[in-house]
């Protein structure tokens, strides 16, 4: 059997996850680390250990993570669940669409704790090191709650890059609860035993020098060998196996290809680049042969290293699977620089139209590039895959495309953030803009997953938004790929069933995309703005800034790509979004500077934040002043953020049924803008708000309605969770459905609205001592935004109430020492002694982890400690009888 042949020399961590298996029939819990690089074989030792699972009797649930897939964790619980609990009322409601990740994650870990009593079950978690966030947070609290239940979790991970969250709650759990478990290359003798069970035979000399040019990686010595082997080149005499040939078959290059297939693109191009300099060779020298930032390489060189395929010796680096490189120079991969723009296209050539699903060249060759199998060194430009610009188009395309491989050298999980943007700003009533993105992006040479995802998620928005025959030629497109494989297949046939269903029967037939792009309308934004704003209200601001770094705008006869003031104004809106008003403010000015080289129009984004600010500052003659110049150059792709910043300043100005009305009219059939709820998450809890004390109930109710049926057409996307959430608890008067929606708005990384929930919360709360804690809580996050306005609000309903142990702000407060800390400083002290961890203490506190940090190094710099055992004593020495607002509420999110 295949898979126990991949087990030679696994003897000791199989016979301990024996023992662990046979601990959960007893009925104990547990968890499994699996480390270990490339093709080691983490997989099969999963996949073994499920079989043995299954063979004591337990119940197993299996699932791989991938970049594009729902959030593995929960799902796989839930299967079990309707495995084990069938026909359960209580198992049906967590299938409903829109469901608070929180909620569901506490619901789940209830009802597999009754479950398990009766099932032991087994969780195999496949490339852990790919799940979303809303997964890292279901392991980071399922795993230790479910400890005292019979479920031992098996998760297996390859080596990334550290920052994720998911990276971090593996981690978390590798140190506190689980078994780790790192594989690393088979001894000789291993190596040996594993030839053997591959391929039936004692390996002789030349089988064994193969393997050790596969450096001895079971997954790239079964690939090898089943190559030799279609190729007749593996022969066996007399129960031995030889290799009767010293050089590469194809299918060795082609399962090479296969294996890299795997790995994030900038990855690729790295490895594809390194395979022209021979089996060792500088890094400076593969740095020479990329495009793009030296940063961009040296992460890329980091990941090959922590995968396991590139070694690094100083400044020298190495293949570690010498076959590997050697395939890679045999590919015939073209040369990694730009090549020259490609002539006009002869009779014959590639024209005008669709990209052709077929390749140019070997797998991953940059677009426009033939690479002839007889010179490997050579790289022959021809037509381009895709149409070239034409005098009279705008040039958006091309930065659209360097934004988007910028994006992808970055992270591996810019495809994943791309196709959640696309689905976003189709939904929100942006199709043609977000159909025009898909097309710059499916010119690159995407892997066929990650291109059925793109165009699936692009599909479900542009279905939302009613653009059915446009979604139908997308998919219809890319069913077409020869390589898409059949589970995707079926995926891309039932959304065209979809389509056609919504059709009510008829043929989705339609013009094809693909055809060349006409470009922005006269006076409409450049097409990398989109990108940005759908990044953006995706939660992907850290993408969206990528893209802002790499937009050079200029500007030419033909096109108007943008302006340094149109992309500082979109700076700004991130920084106002994270509730970094002061940077933004900045920003925007630093915008307006630079307007005598821009469009009148391109200063509208700037002067919109410098209006949104000053309404946060209390400054109503400022943000009138913005509004008016910005109403004066606002074309039709601002007209949903005119009306929110209109809409906040009648609000400010105290015309509260004004507000609303700019925005829904029940009885005018003024119908709210689905784009305004993606952009501005707070927007809908504002309606609620403001139409309750107008008496609009039927607006507080649509506003709450569409919120609703935002999120649930982008699940994904926190901000959004957060916003109907908040905009329902207010109009339920539900002061935990508040806290819900702070944290996840604080997950989003949305400072400012989480506050406003927050604060919210703290208004609907009986208990006096609670309500005053969050309200404490929302002055700390406006203190720490500059929201001088909501601030004094806060601080002003603080006054009204008994104040526990709150310290005034005076002018004669120490430098240092205890009473030196502020209130805010005092709160973060108070949670950490209660042995929360900082990100702990952020969840309670409602504060970014950022900000307890910096809270923190205050404490001890004014206390002159450096650690928390010291902060300790400090704290039983001066405040030996905590208060009752020290006691922080539990966080609501899992873990």
């Amino acid at each position: 059997m295949v898979i126990m042949n991949r087990m030679a020399g696994r003897e000791r961590e199989l016979s301990s996850l024996g023992e662990l298996l046979d601990a959960t029939v007893r009925g104990s819990g547990g968890c499994v680390v699996v480390d270990g690089p490339f093709g080691i074989g983490k997989t099969h030792l999963l996949k073994v250990t499920g079989l043995e699972a299954a063979a004591r009797g337990l119940t197993v649930v299996a699932g791989r993570a991938s970049v594009t897939d729902q959030p593995v964790p929960v799902h796989l619980l839930v299967n079990f669940l309707r495995h084990a609990m069938p026909g359960e009322a209580a198992v049906e409601q967590l299938a409903v669409p829109g469901a608070n990740p929180f909620w569901l994650i506490d619901r789940v870990g209830d009802l597999v704790e009754v479950a398990a009593r009766r099932r032991p079950l087994v969780v195999a978690l496949d490339d852990a090191q790919r799940i979303d966030d809303v997964s890292a947070l279901a392991l980071r609290g399922l795993v230790p709650r479910l400890a005292s239940s019979p479920v031992l979790w098996l998760l297996a991970r390859r080596p990334v890059a550290a920052g994720s969250i998911a990276q971090h709650a593996v981690d978390w759990l590798a140190e506190h609860v689980a078994v780790r478990v790192r594989l690393r290359e088979p001894g000789e003798e291993a190596v040996a035993d594993l030839c053997a069970g591959l391929l039936g035979a004692r390996p002789d000399a030349s089988v064994l020098r193969w393997a050790a040019r596969c450096g001895g990686n079971p997954k790239v010595m079964e690939n090898v060998f089943s190559a030799f082997i279609k190729a007749g080149q593996m022969i066996i005499v007399d129960g031995a196996a030889s290799v009767v040939s010293d050089g590469l078959p194809d299918g060795v290059l082609t399962a090479v290809h296969g294996l890299l297939e795997e790995m994030p693109p900038p990855l690729r191009r790295l490895l594809a680049a390194a395979g022209r300099l021979g089996h060792t060779f500088p890094a400076d020298r593969v740095t020479g042969l990329l495009d793009g930032p030296a940063a961009d390489v040296s992460a890329a060189i980091d990941e090959a290293v922590r995968v396991g395929l590139l070694r690094r010796d100083g400044a020298e680096l190495t293949f570690a699977h010498q076959v590997v490189g050697e395939a890679l120079r045999h590919a015939a991969y073209p040369r990694p620089e730009r090549a020259e723009p490609a002539t006009a296209p002869a009779a014959g050539d590639v024209a005008d139209g669709p990209a052709p699903r077929g390749r140019l060249g070997p797998p991953h060759s940059p677009a426009g590039v033939r690479v002839a199998r007889s010179a490997p060194e050579a790289a022959v430009p021809v037509a381009a895959a895709g149409p070239a610009p034409r005098s009279g188009r705008c040039g958006c395309d091309e930065v659209v495309a360097g934004a988007v491989s910028h994006l992808e050298n970055r992270s591996a999980e810019a495809p994943r953030a791309l196709a959640r943007a696309l689905r976003l700003l189709a939904g929100a009533g942006r199709p043609t803009e977000a159909g025009r993105l898909a097309e710059v992006i499916l010119r690159r040479d995407l892997p066929a997953d990650v291109e059925t995802q793109l165009v699936l998620e692009l599909g479900h928005g542009m279905r939302a938004a009613g653009s059915h025959r446009l979604a139908a030629g997308f998919l219809r497109r890319t069913r077409a790929r020869h390589d898409v494989c059949e589970l995707d297949r079926a995926k891309l046939d039932r959304a065209l069933a979809d389509v056609t269903k919504r059709l009510g029967g008829a043929s989705p037939a339609g013009p094809e995309p693909g055809t060349p792009s006409p470009g922005c309308a006269p006076g409409g934004r450049p097409l990398w703005t989109w990108l940005v704003r759908a990044l953006a209200a995706a939660d992907q601001r850290d993408e969206a800034q990528a893209v802002l770094d790499t937009v050079r705008p200029t500007t030419r006869e033909s096109c108007h790509t943008g302006s340094e003031t149109l992309r500082r104004g979109h700076r700004a809106e991130l920084l106002a979004a994270a509730g970094r008003l002061e940077e933004a403010r900045a920003e925007a000015e630093a915008a307006l500077r630079a307007a005598d080289r821009a469009r009148p129009a391109d200063c509208v984004p700037a002067r919109l934040v410098l209006a949104h600010l000053s309404v946060h500052r209390g400054d109503l003659a400022t943000a009138s002043d913005q509004l008016r110049a910005a109403e004066r150059l606002a074309g039709a792709d601002d007209t949903a953020r005119m009306d929110w910043a209109l809409a906040r300043f009648h609000a400010a100005s105290g015309r509260p049924a004004m507000m609303v009305q700019t925005l829904i009219n029940v009885a005018g059939q003024v119908v709210p803008d689905p784009l305004l709820f993606t952009e501005a998450p707070a927007a809908a809890a504002a309606l609620v708000r403001h139409a309750r004390r107008a008496g609009l109930d039927a607006e507080a109710e649509r506003a709450v309605e569409v919120a609703r049926r935002v999120a649930r057409g982008n699940p994904f996307v926190q901000s959004l969770a957060a916003a109907a959430e908040h905009a329902a608890g207010l109009l339920r008067d539900d002061p935990a459905a508040l806290l819900r929606a702070a944290d996840l708005h604080r997950l989003a990384g949305r400072t400012l609205a989480a506050a406003g929930a927050v604060e919210d919360a703290a208004r609907g709360t009986r208990d006096r001592a609670e309500a005053t804690r969050l309200l404490e809580a929302a002055a700390d996050a406006y203190r720490e935004c500059g929201a001088r306005r909501d601030l004094d609000r806060v601080e002003a309903e603080l006054r009204g109430v008994p104040a526990h142990n709150v310290r005034p702000l005076v002018p004669d407060r120490p430098r240092s020492g205890w009473e030196s800390l502020t209130s805010a400083e005092l709160r973060v002290v108070r949670a950490i002694v209660d042995g929360m961890t900082n990100r702990e203490a952020a969840s309670s506190l409602f504060l970014s982890p950022h900000t307890v940090d910096s809270h923190l190094r205050r404490v001890f710099s004014k206390l002159d400690i450096n650690s928390r055992v010291e902060l300790t004593r400090c704290f039983i020495a001066h405040e030996a009888v905590r208060p009752a607002l020290a006691t922080p509420r539990q966080p609501a999110s899992a873990g």
